[in-house]
């Protein structure tokens, strides 16, 4: 009899692997997959009976802040996910009564394009509510900052309440670290995460950039506190990084070329099947609400936007763009490029394929983030380069009405383009954005099967957030799919039909060959 750790048993069983897609059961042993098949000549130290219910590969969220949402949760950050400047005055108001003099108020979640009052809040919306409290509340996209007058004052700066971008940190840097510090606030990520089945995430930029981003939750400071998570076996989901040498206002190649001459040193020792740095990502521009997003296409405001890289003209702008990719692809790293408007993805991809031309370098995988407006020819350009693109569907969800408003109908349906990627051979891997939408998975594969145009099949999408995830992170060979050899890592469904995975909830999470969370 051969033994197992952790046997699975009578259920339906989807590898995420074309050769062999489906098994009743499989078993675990010392943090791998000994055996995918029928459990006759198997026994086991603990054994799940599935009763029917789907077993898949762990979700793999290729893109998720994930010290950026937990610190944009309660009990660190207010929500005010509202529908109203009101609303929101009146979540600030409570949260005043129950704060200690002076005490900062922090808040996340509103959405500029979804308030009642069609308008633009101000300082004034909050001043008579919070006279003496700092306030800031962050928006849903983590690109603008609601601040009143006292936040202000602290932060020496003037206007009507609303930053932007990379100024968000005049007010943000200002904001205590939370009591118990990252450490505390990785914990109850990872234990919520794992509640959805997510056993691995890219933390998409850590570094001296983002220290006045998402609350310190994209600062140097995280990394460390992964590596000790790792270092303590309290890990409970694998972590790839992209470092974050520049803020989001001003990528520049003077940042660039420092941290790559002065990388972390934070994971010495640390296993990189468990964290591991991968590369280094890029602001290019900023997104379509804001009016940020380097366009073809004319905003409202008659304006176009711009690339956010150092540089007073576009063609200064897009020669820094243009160095810093270099930097980073003859240092042998991966870069992920945050890229949302149309000539911005134009401009990353011609600068990529440019290095691919000049500097070959084998299987780079460099991808674009985002990529809302991302032409045929620039998908084209991807897939023929091996290179990939990183969407996040719920965001097309939430944004289409906004952007259908500025650009018109014929953008709106061509924007976040996941059959177009995959029709053109491009990398294609789907993610939530945490905090900017929340990291349920079903809500982004029901987000890419609905849609019409650019919707794709339920194989596909699940295929997006597992095995694409595994491949951005090079990591392909040994975890992603369920097979023998590989990494342990999955998750139980409550569904018995795959078409049902979508809805029911998620029963067991099993990371490394242990069970990490359970629903019972």
């Amino acid at each position: 009899m051969n033994q197992a750790d952790l046997l699975f048993v009578n259920g339906r069983v989807l590898t995420m692997d074309p050769a062999r897609p489906y098994a009743t059961g499989l078993a675990v042993r010392g943090g791998t997959i000994a055996h995918v098949g029928d459990a006759a000549g198997w026994t086991g130290t603990e054994v799940v009976d599935l009763r029917g219910r789907v077993v898949l590969p762990g979700i793999n969220d290729s893109h998720l802040h994930a010290c950026g949402y937990g610190l944009h949760r309660p009990p660190f950050c207010l929500d005010v996910a509202v529908g109203s400047i009101a609303e929101a005055r009146e979540r600030v108001a409570e949260a005043v009564r129950r704060a200690g003099p002076g005490e900062w108020i922090r808040g996340t979640g509103w959405n500029p394009g979804q308030l009642a009052e069609r308008r633009l809040p101000t300082k004034g919306d909050l001043d008579d509510v919070a006279p003496h409290h700092p306030v800031v509340l962050q928006d849903y996209s983590g690109h603008e900052t609601w601040a009143n007058s006292r936040a202000l004052e602290l932060a020496g700066v003037c206007g009507e309440g609303l930053l932007h971008d990379g100024d968000q940190g005049l007010v943000q840097r200002l904001v205590p670290a939370p009591a118990g510090g990252m450490i505390r606030v990785l914990r109850e990520v990872l234990a919520e995460l794992n509640g959805y089945g997510i056993t691995s995430f890219t933390e998409p930029g850590l570094g001296p950039g983002g220290g006045e981003l998402f609350a310190g939750g994209m600062g140097a400071e995280v990394l460390p506190a992964y590596a000790e998570l790792a270092r303590a076996g309290e890990l409970t989901a694998r972590v790839s990084v992209l470092g974050l040498p520049s803020p989001m206002s001003g990528a520049s190649v003077a940042d660039t070329a420092a941290y790559l001459a002065d990388l972390p040193k934070d994971l010495d020792g640390v296993d990189e099947r468990l964290v591991r740095l991968l590369g280094v990502k890029v602001f290019a521009d900023g997104i379509p609400p804001s009016e940020t997003a380097w366009m073809r296409e004319a905003y409202p405001s008659g304006g176009h936007g711009s690339l956010c890289t150092h540089g007073a003209t576009d063609s200064e702008r897009v020669a820094e763009l243009d160095e810093i990719l270099r930097l980073v692809h003859l240092a042998g790293f991966q870069v992920g490029v945050h890229a949302v408007g149309s000539r911005s993805i134009d401009a990353v991809v011609d600068a990529l394929a440019a290095l691919a031309r000049e500097h070959p370098r084998d299987d780079a995988r460099h991808y674009v983030i985002h990529g809302q407006y991302a032409s045929r020819s620039a998908l084209a350009t991807l897939g023929e380069l091996g290179y990939g693109i990183n969407l996040q569907p719920v965001l097309q969800r939430l944004e289409s009405g906004t952007t259908r408003d500025m650009f018109g109908p014929e953008a709106a349906e061509r924007e976040w383009p996941a059959r177009s990627a995959i029709d053109a051979g491009v990398l294609t891997a789907c993610s939530s954005d945490a905090p900017v939408t929340g990291p349920d998975w079903r809500a982004g594969v029901s987000a890419l099967i609905a849609r019409d145009g650019e919707g794709i099949t339920l194989d596909e999408a699940l295929a997006t957030y597992t095995t694409a995830g595994a491949r951005q992170d090079f990591a392909e060979t040994w975890k992603g799919t369920l097979g023998e050899g590989m990494a342990a890592d999955l998750f139980v469904s409550g569904a018995t039909e795959v078409a049902d995975v979508v809805v029911a909830p998620v029963e067991l999470t099993v990371f490394d060959g242990r069970v990490v969370w359970s629903r019972t």
